[in-house]
């Protein structure tokens, strides 16, 4: 089923068709009194707009709405009246083929769903393997005109398990949150109403697992595209250049010029932790840092119109997934070899 993507209220169907392609109603929430969907009338182009500017309503279309079939007027409409044929004396043989309707709709739906996970995850199996590959160049500086097959398999096999440990890792820990707050999976009776017998929350009546890492996927592609975009014009980040005797670090003066009497233990802590901080900033690669921390962000904003968690959590379920897919990955690498 469908839902609004202003209110995420289920609706029965998002547009009604006619005799021709062309000649389509868009159908009307009866909870906000907006259109369900407009995005079904927008090129790709726009929805690739709405997906960059993380705009909800473009969640809600591509993981809800999307190939949901119309309501067909052709076929509901009694030929000798202008009103839908709503009583019907085969009342058994109607709400059969409802059923059938029904069952038939969430089985595309999971397909199309399905479909989609696999298309979203080779394309960033094969952009993550393009990124790691530019941004890892030779003793030179440049990267190699041939690789071998051994250092792509390698890093094929890298990429795919930090991939798979990042979304089942996050997938599990946000139904863990979703079961402690009975959201999913749904307490018979528990769904909430609007005092007229209709659910609410049409996220939670069609919510499906699968969701999880479908949204991750969408939100971090562009991400990782920009990056790949990026690494051609990669510059490797140059060894930092040891500290002189003779330079002033900034800390070093302001701590001179402090009126306060600072033990001299506690002088060289602060100052080797700044060289630290400086070292590590230096040899930082800042389009990988940039890039993941946009994708980071804009998957908790994805996650945040799909699931009804507050934003620290949320914020941690993307934290444990990049943890723990960091910790698998690094054991990986050692695993597979250099």
């Amino acid at each position: 089923m469908p839902v609004c993507t202003n209110c995420a209220h289920p609706v029965d169907h998002v547009y009604t068709t006619y005799k021709t392609k062309s000649n389509i109603r868009l159908g009307v929430c009866t909870q906000c009194d907006q259109f369900v969907d407009p995005l079904i009338e927008h090129p790709d182009l726009i929805i690739l707009l709405d997906l960059i500017l993380l705009k909800p309503r473009v969640f809600l279309h591509l993981l809800f709405n999307r190939g949901t079939p119309p309501f067909n007027a052709t076929v509901n409409v009694n030929p000798s009246s202008t009103t839908f044929n709503i009583n019907n004396d085969d009342d058994d043989g109607k709400d059969s083929t409802d059923v059938n309707a029904k069952d038939t709709g969430q089985w595309k739906r999971k397909t199309q769903l399905i479909e989609d996970l696999w298309t979203l995850g080779m394309i960033s199996i094969i952009s993550e393997i393009a990124v790691r590959i530019l941004s890892n160049p030779n003793e030179s500086g440049t990267v190699p005109a041939t690789l071998g097959w051994d250092t792509i398999v390698r890093t094929f096999g890298v990429v795919v398990i930090e991939g798979v440990t990042q979304h089942l890792t996050t997938m599990g820990l946000s139904l863990l949150a979703l079961r402690l707050k009975g959201w999913y999976p749904p307490i018979e009776g528990a769904i909430s109403t609007d005092g007229r017998g209709e659910k609410k929350d049409g996220r939670r009546q069609n919510f499906l697992p699968l969701l999880i890492p479908l949204t991750i996927l969408y939100t971090s592609l562009i991400p990782l595209l920009l990056q790949l975009i990026l690494s051609i014009w990669y510059t490797p980040p140059f060894p930092p250049a040891p500290l002189s005797s003779t330079s002033t670090s900034p800390l070093s003066s302001v701590l001179t010029h402090i009126p306060i009497s600072i033990p001299s233990s506690v002088q060289d802590d602060l100052l080797t932790l700044e060289r630290v901080v400086v070292d590590t900033w230096q040899s930082t690669d800042k389009i990988w840092a940039g890039t993941r921390l946009l994708g980071g962000m804009s998957a908790g904003f994805g996650l945040r119109v799909l699931l009804p968690t507050k934003a620290w959590e949320t914020t941690g379920l993307v934290l444990g997934g990049w943890v723990v897919a960091a910790l698998v990955g690094k054991a990986a690498e050692d695993w597979l070899g250099p």
